[in-house]
C-alpha cells in the first residue's frame, strides 16, 4: 500500500488536481485527427515524492531557480503541471518517434496558453543543450534510445539533479540466465516488448547505476516497481526503476 506522505502530498495532490485541467483541455482540442499519448504521466509523481522523501528535499530546493529540462515530454503532461507551480520549462522530443509527432503538445500549449519551451530534436542524434538547468525529468525515455551513454552524459554537464526512471531486467527472456547481480544491458529484438522498435537497451539494477556513475552521476536515492522477476520482454516482466542522481560534472551548486 503507498505510504499516506506520498499519496496525500501536496506535490501528488496538486498534480492530481491539474490532472483534471490537463485532460479538460485535451478535450477542448477539435478537431483532434491524432493519438493522444496513453499512459499516465502523473502517476510518476508518487515516485518523484518517494525520492524527495528519501533526501528529505523538494523540487524547489533542487531547482534553485533554474530551468527545468523534460527529455521524452510526450503531450508535455509534466511539463505544463510543473510550469503551473511556477517553473521554467523547456520540454525535449522527437517528433519522428513521438506518437503524435508532437501535435498534441503543441496543441496543448495553445489550450492552456502555456509559455513552455518545446524543442523538436532528435535525442539519440544531435541532442545539445544550452546553459544549465536545475531538474531534468528523464521519465520512461531512456530504454527507447540508441545511445543512452551519450545522453546521460551531455545531461551531466547542464543539468543539477535528474530524475530518471527505466525499465530493468533481473532474468533473460527465458527466465533461466539471471542479470540482476551483474552490470548488464540487454539489447531488445524489435519484435520483442511490445513489438516496439523504439526499445532498445534494457539495463540490469546493477547495469544502470553504472552507467550513472559513469556519465556523471551520483545516486541520492531509488526506488522500484513492478515484476519482481522481470525479464526484459513480456509485459508481466516489466519492472521500472526510478533514481533521483546529482550531477559530479555541472558547475552549477546547490
Amino acid at each position: 500500500m503507498l505510504n499516506p506522505n506520498i499519496r496525500f502530498s501536496e506535490l501528488v495532490r496538486k498534480g492530481l488536481r491539474f490532472r483534471r485541467r490537463f485532460e479538460e483541455a485535451k478535450c477542448s482540442v477539435v478537431p483532434c485527427d491524432f493519438t493522444w499519448y496513453p499512459y499516465d504521466s502523473f502517476s510518476n509523481l508518487f515516485y518523484v515524492q518517494r525520492l524527495l522523501r528519501d533526501t528529505n528535499l523538494s523540487l524547489k530546493v533542487l531547482s534553485g531557480g533554474d530551468p527545468v529540462l523534460d527529455i521524452g515530454a510526450a503531450d508535455g503532461a509534466l511539463s505544463f503541471f510543473l510550469e503551473s507551480l511556477g517553473y521554467g520549462v523547456h520540454a525535449y522530443d522527437h517528433s519522428g518517434t513521438n506518437i503524435n509527432r508532437m501535435l498534441g503538445i503543441r496543441a496543448l500549449a495553445s489550450a492552456l496558453d502555456s509559455k513552455i519551451k518545446i524543442e523538436d530534436t532528435d535525442i539519440d542524434g544531435s541532442f545539445n543543450l544550452q546553459g544549465q538547468y536545475g531538474i531534468a525529468l528523464f521519465l520512461g525515455t531512456l530504454y527507447h534510445l540508441k545511445n543512452p551513454f551519450y545522453v546521460l552524459e551531455k545531461l551531466s554537464a547542464h543539468v543539477r539533479y535528474c530524475f530518471l526512471s527505466t525499465r530493468i531486467v533481473r532474468f533473460g527472456p527465458d527466465k533461466t540466465v539471471r542479470l540482476d547481480s551483474i552490470a548488464v544491458a540487454y539489447l531488445v529484438d524489435p519484435e520483442e516488448c511490445n513489438s516496439d522498435i523504439t526499445n532498445y537497451w534494457i539495463f540490469s539494477q546493477p547495469g544502470i547505476l553504472r552507467l550513472a556513475k559513469r556519465t556523471g552521476w551520483q545516486v541520492c536515492s531509488m526506488t522500484s516497481s513492478g515484476a519482481s522477476e522481470s525479464d526484459p520482454i513480456t509485459e508481466q516482466g516489466d519492472e521500472r526503476i526510478f533514481l533521483l542522481l546529482r550531477s559530479t560534472r555541472s558547475s552549477l551548486e546547490p
